[in-house]
């Protein structure tokens, strides 16, 4: 009796679903951001004649959550493929990858023909800051379960260390107990690099260890009598572009996400373009949440909703707004694919104009 009580008293389930209230005139997103000041603000695009029947919206036509306006410039690329390279032939017409100055990737010049270091004792004589480990390597690291042990020799794991960025600390020589992939516990001296992952993990590297090994940042007080000219270097985007990436240039990826959608990715990529976009990343507010970056352009037209300020303890609403706080920055920052490659004049004078003045 008291159960059914309960469930009587009990208040009605909350609807998911968000009734917003829009406004009646659309605008251009740039309208709407500038009106709202500081976002998050919702949105949704206009419809001129809203579908009558029944099938579930298109993700662009549902309710957005406007997060994040960014103003930056973007490289416009072309796969290319090795083949393109030894016959010249034009990149095919095929979807652009688009890579943000943010994009946490590491390039290196197809036409560079500087090497990368090839064993782990010669990136020790160098003793660089930093370097992209191009394969994965054997080192080792310490086993966790005795690291706080009063052990007088610390017990290590031999492991596969997977490319990456590695900040290089210091050479050690000493005896390394270890155990093998069948678990036998070794006792070796070896002479290594002691490396940090990006992780944060320390690893022993032996000088004999092979590679392909190529630099990102050297140290000032490098010996001159190390001649590190014809050693290959790894570059980000943004370092590239300040140091002047201009059209034509051929780029290769060493490390990084590849696009998230379908483009035929080979890996090697063509610069046909670099252009200053505004855009603001959004999310659809719903249960099953999908990122969109937007332009900030005069087309398509948006609504704007008046109420929602009164939804902000929503529940759909704090999942996506907890959804965007984790997520728009990595999102923001990945390689884009684009089937529509259209330029807006108005943005390549931007961009021209955003050059001069860095230059300045």
């Amino acid at each position: 009796m008291d159960s059914n009580n309960e469930k009587e008293q009990s208040p009605p389930e909350v609807s998911r679903e968000i009734q917003f209230t829009w406004t009646e005139t659309p605008q251009p997103l740039k309208e709407i951001i500038d009106s709202s000041g500081d976002l998050p603000s919702v949105v949704k695009m206009w419809q001129e004649k809203p579908s009558t029947d029944s099938s579930p919206l298109l993700d662009i036509h549902k309710p957005l959550l406007l997060y994040k306006e960014l103003n930056g410039v973007k490289v416009y690329c072309k796969n290319v493929t090795s083949v393109d390279l030894l016959t010249g032939a034009q990149c095919k017409d095929d979807p652009i990858v688009v890579i943000p100055l943010g994009y946490p990737g590491w390039f290196r010049l197809i036409d560079d023909r500087d090497k990368p270091l090839t064993t782990i004792s010669n990136v020790a004589r160098i003793m660089p800051k930093k370097i992209l480990s191009y394969k994965q390597v054997t080192g080792y690291i310490r086993d966790q379960y005795t690291t706080n042990s009063n052990l007088a020799e610390p017990l290590h794991l031999k492991v596969d260390i997977q490319p990456g960025i590695l900040k290089v600390l210091n050479v050690k020589e000493d005896f390394v107990r270890y155990t093998d992939h069948k678990k036998i516990v070794k006792r070796k001296l070896l002479r290594c690099l002691v490396c940090k992952t990006e992780d944060d993990t320390n690893v022993l590297l032996p000088f004999e260890v092979a590679g392909m090994f190529y630099l990102i940042e050297v140290r000032k007080s490098t010996s001159k009598h190390i001649n590190i000219e014809n050693i290959g270097y790894a570059y980000n985007i943004k370092d590239m572009y300040t140091a002047g990436l201009s059209k034509g240039v051929i780029l290769k990826l060493l490390h990084g996400r590849p696009p998230s959608k379908p483009c035929g990715f080979s890996q090697i990529l063509k610069v046909c373009d670099l252009i200053k976009d505004h855009t603001v990343i959004a999310c659809t507010i719903s249960e099953n949440k999908r990122l969109l970056e937007l332009p900030v352009a005069p087309v398509p037209l948006f609504v704007k909703a008046l109420n929602y300020p009164h939804f902000d303890r929503h529940q759909t609403f704090l999942d996506t707004l907890k959804f965007m706080d984790k997520s728009a920055d990595g999102y923001a920052n990945e390689l884009k694919v684009r089937h529509n490659y259209k330029v807006d004049k108005t943005a390549r004078k931007e961009e021209k104009e955003s050059k001069k003045d860095e230059k300045l």
